[in-house]
């Protein structure tokens, strides 16, 4: 277990599904490696991981931590100017509903790292 650098309070973490249409894939990858770059450049952002769901590829599922409420996340990072041109052209890159779960963390364990 680990003591967090952002107490729990300060923090927010979610998981993102963008389930892509099949033809829209490589789009909605670029478009979505885009937004993510400019994320990792906010003062509030932590980390980010980017995955594949194994069972159905043309979904990426995103692991989002950021030193900010929930509602400070919702209030000031879907509006800003790098994410307008993603925002817009989800209707015609998602087969389905963009879903995003909250989460609260019970417990943190620390990665392995090699010396």
């Amino acid at each position: 277990m680990t003591t967090l650098t952002h107490p729990a309070s300060e923090t927010v973490a979610f998981v993102v599904r963008l389930p892509a249409r099949p033809e829209k894939r490589e789009q909605m990858r670029a478009m979505l490696f885009d937004v993510v770059d400019n994320m990792a450049k906010e003062p509030d952002f932590i980390n980010t991981w980017v995955h594949e769901d194994q069972a159905e590829p043309d979904t990426i599922v995103l692991y989002e931590t950021w030193a900010c409420s929930r509602e400070a996340f919702l209030a000031r990072h879907l509006n800003k100017p790098y994410r307008q041109a993603y925002e817009a052209a989800l209707p015609e890159l998602l087969a389905g509903e963009r879903t995003i779960t909250f989460l609260t963390e019970l417990r943190a364990y620390p990665s392995r790292t090699q010396n």
